[in-house]
């Protein structure tokens, strides 16, 4: 199904038709010295009026296709990255992992590649930093589906989401020993590597995503390294909710 930017090509490419149409047959009479063959003045400019309403609609007809193709085949991908409103945080390794959900969209018409992600995730209340790399596709480590992580390609005007797992490049955890209703507020740095070679239609490398995530419950570390994960809402709706009540 064409999409509505295809739909309103056709349509001003079809007014450009009409109104050439309408100026060729407004100077339909004139002769090779740009003069209507009746000997008059009014009709002359007229017909002169028409030449150059022609010559305006062609002009205006080649630069908005021109416009067009680029948009619609050659402009060079511009991938963003949408975070979820829900992810998880599980155990392995003595390490903290997180599954979360991406959505990769590209608004351009040329392909993008990411190649990998960086994520730094800091604890609001203490200041603790680890970064994350990301090593798996997956809804949790112990998924049975589980991947290992391979570079993402999205289609010019398309999107790609997956669940991506990282893990902590150190040992250690945000948790400390108190688990329970204990609130973990958390901002989380993603940035995408993009694949930024070949020639003047290569992608730019996109900006990092900053969002804020906190969980009002903490699972044991042995229920995390089971499978069951600590929940971690959008800060933002754990507020409203908290608000609510």
């Amino acid at each position: 199904m064409a999409g509505p930017g295809r739909n309103a090509t056709r349509d001003f490419q079809a007014l450009m038709g009409d109104m050439n149409d309408y100026a060729n047959t407004a100077a339909s009479d004139l002769d090779q010295s740009g003069h209507r063959q009746a000997p008059s003045e009014r009709g002359s400019r007229l017909s002169e009026i028409g030449a150059g309403l022609a010559t305006l609609v062609s002009i205006v007809a080649l630069v908005f296709s021109g416009y067009s193709f680029y948009e619609t085949s050659l402009k060079q991908a511009e991938l963003r990255v949408y975070p979820p409103p829900l992810i998880y945080m599980y155990r392995q390794d003595f390490r903290d992992v997180f599954a979360i959900p991406l959505t990769i969209s590209n608004d351009g018409a040329q392909r993008g590649t990411v190649l990998s992600f960086d994520l730094e995730v800091t604890h609001r209340k203490t200041g603790q930093t680890q970064s994350f790399q990301n090593l798996h596709f997956g809804a949790s480590p112990k998924a049975g589906d589980l991947k290992l992580f391979t570079p993402v390609t999205v289609a010019g005007g398309s999107a790609a989401t997956n669940v991506v797992l990282f893990h902590a490049l150190a040992t250690g955890s945000f948790v400390g020993e108190t688990t329970g209703g204990v609130e973990l507020p958390l901002k989380l740095t993603l940035k995408m590597n993009i694949d930024t070679s070949g020639d003047w239609l290569a992608p730019k490398q996109a900006a990092p995503v900053t969002f804020d995530m906190t969980a009002n419950y903490i699972a044991s570390f042995r229920d995390m390294e089971s499978g069951r994960p600590t929940q971690l809402h959008d800060a933002r709706w754990m507020a409203g909710k908290a608000k609510k009540e």
